[in-house]
């Protein structure tokens, strides 16, 4: 089973009216479309974040 992350975002009203109206225009689930955008963005800035090498060290 996969672990997923819990983000709190918090927003302006004015800013969270306006997302909330694209993603019911555009039919996106909000959590869905954030986590798209997150993706994209680490990726656009090539950001990977490196495996441990030694499991269980004490570095």
């Amino acid at each position: 089973m996969t672990k997923n992350a819990r983000v709190h975002v918090l927003l302006p009203d004015a800013e969270g009216d306006r997302f909330e109206a694209y993603c019911k225009v555009k039919g996106y689930k909000k959590s869905t479309l954030i986590a798209r955008l997150i993706r994209e963005h680490l990726d656009r800035e090539r950001f990977a974040v490196q495996q441990e090498l030694f499991r269980g060290s004490q570095a």
